[in-house]
């Protein structure tokens, strides 16, 4: 009989460490994501500081701002002959909040002394308003598995109690590790930084410390100090492959290609089972336009470990690219078979699907993301208070001449983003005011694409005085519907609007340099 469960036991084994892999995937693929082009993004603000006596902005966002209307905001102003020379300071970052664009806001303002800051912030934050104390929750898991938030909210009870354990046990260095996670996550750098030193002081050969400040100077826009924790980090474990993938990612962004070839290949070779760091090589390879070697790496992630969901997305993602459409659906479908919670391959199903013209399929995706199964299956996946899943069933369904539909889910969007969204955001809208009105710098406010404006109107009824706001709605929602949705937008991330392509962050930066000039520089409308 004990002959017989062992196979059952295996399978049961391998099952949990491949959801353990999963969640650990996800989270690493946020994180690298964050660091993405962010050595050319500093190189433009470098040559920004060099001009001297211009008119300097400062713009504050998440990825829709890191490397996107920036430059053309800078190009569209200096061509408009108003007598005053531009310089345009990119301080957007993928993957952030604006908690964290707060907390980071002081040392900006203190390197760059803008004359004026935009912003367009608040995408990511609709998670964070009742579970402020969780680290994890930022993220799609925590906010869309039941399972795991119930563990979390379970577990928070439990670390509630780290405190008291480190001040029982004042040598754990695992404890103030842990302790620097929660202060990182909750966008408290300088104490997150504490924590982290201090864990380094008991155990100076702990690795995963120094991984975490790494992470933590990354986060920050400090390169230079976070490389040399993860150079630390390698040293003290040459077989920590999460070093030696945020090191490798590092290289790649500062354009040092072999070096950070090399540094997968060296955790490959200290750790040749690691699925994980074939999946990282693969996303590596792909962004090098090196197909078949990508494609080699996915694979044999995929082999190693065949639960791997991040290995089957980069492969639906370089199948696209490749315009091999059935080879990309089916291994997104894989994707998202194994983690229904894979909001990027999703994302990318969707994006295929557009491109193809087969609405309807989008539509049943997104709709089989947030309408219960009523058998139970684990397929349908993210969650029926998915506002984004809504959001993008809105302008599906408009564009397949359901405008009862779209309206519909719309309203269903407005009303989930006004429980999960709309305080914090505020909130942070106020505080940055507040700051900038002490220091005399004039604040930008600016909406989404598609997004009305109101509700930043809202946010400073009664103050005001001086914001320029800046109502991308119209122009947006005119452009789509003559040209289609994919001649502005890479993809549909927020649901009803995406990561714009060159010719929306061009639309977007022309309607933000006319608000500007309109009520900074008293000029009517620009011509571009």
């Amino acid at each position: 009989m004990m002959h017989k469960k062992a196979p059952f036991y295996q399978k049961a084994l391998l099952i949990i460490l491949g959801l353990c892999v999963a969640i650990a995937l996800l989270e690493a693929s946020l994180r690298l994501g964050g660091f993405a082009l962010r050595s050319l993004q500093e190189y433009r603000n470098l040559q920004s500081l060099k001009h001297k006596g211009t008119y300097r902005i400062m713009c504050l966002g998440e990825s829709t701002t890191a490397n996107q209307y920036p430059p053309f905001l800078e190009d569209i102003l200096n061509r408009c002959r108003v007598g005053v020379q531009f310089s345009v300071i990119d301080q957007g970052f993928n993957g952030t909040n604006s908690t964290i664009i707060l907390a980071r806001l002081e040392s900006n303002l203190s390197q760059y002394h803008p004359d004026m800051v935009v912003a367009m912030m608040g995408s990511n934050d609709r998670s964070m308003l009742y579970y402020k104390d969780i680290p994890e929750a930022a993220t799609g898991l925590f906010r869309y598995c039941k399972t795991y938030r119930l563990f979390r909210l379970l577990w928070v009870h439990i670390f509630s109690g780290r405190r008291q354990v480190i001040a029982e046990k004042p040598r754990d260095d695992r404890a103030y590790v842990e302790l620097g996670r929660l202060y990182r996550n909750q966008g408290k750098f300088p104490q997150a930084e504490d924590a982290f030193k201090q864990a380094i002081a008991l155990d100076p050969r702990n690795a995963e410390a120094y991984v975490k400040l790494g992470g933590l100077y990354r986060d920050q826009g400090m390169p230079f100090q976070s490389e040399a924790a993860f150079k630390k980090a390698i040293e003290l474990d040459p077989a920590n492959d999460q070093a030696c993938a945020e090191l490798g990612w590092f290289y790649r962004y500062q354009n040092r290609i072999a070096e950070a070839e090399g540094l997968f290949k060296q955790a490959i070779a200290a750790r040749p089972q690691s699925d994980r760091i074939y999946a990282e090589l693969g996303w590596f390879y792909q962004e090098q336009r090196r197909p078949a070697q990508s494609e080699a790496a996915f694979k044999k992630a995929i082999e190693l470990n065949p639960a791997n969901d991040h290995a089957y997305t980069g492969l639906g993602r370089l199948y696209r690219d490749q315009n091999k459409p059935s080879q990309a659906e089916d291994a997104l479908k894989q994707a998202i078979a194994l983690n229904p919670k894979n909001s990027r391959a999703y994302a990318e199903l969707g994006g295929l699907y557009r491109e193809q013209g087969r609405l309807a399929q989008v539509e049943s995706l997104f709709t089989r993301s947030i309408i219960p199964d009523p058998k139970g299956s684990r397929a349908n996946a993210l969650s029926p208070k998915n506002e984004r899943a809504y959001r993008t069933l809105a302008v599906v369904c408009e564009e397949m001449g359901k405008p009862e539909l779209a309206k519909e889910y719309a309203q269903k969007a407005g009303k989930l983003r006004s429980l999960y969204c709309d305080p914090l955001t505020a909130k942070n809208y106020r505080r940055l005011k507040e700051v900038l009105d002490r220091k005399g710098i004039r604040l930008v406010c600016v909406q989404y694409p598609l997004r009305s404006i109101e509700p930043f109107r809202r946010i400073f009824e009664g103050d005001g005085e001086g914001v320029i706001f800046v109502d991308n709605e119209k122009i947006f929602r005119d452009a789509v519907k003559k040209d289609g949705y994919t001649a502005y937008f890479v993809d549909m991330f927020g649901g009803d609007f995406g990561h714009c392509t060159p010719r929306g962050n061009r639309l977007l930066a022309e309607n933000i340099a006319n608000a500007i000039l309109k009520e900074a520089f008293h000029m009517q409308k620009a011509v571009f």
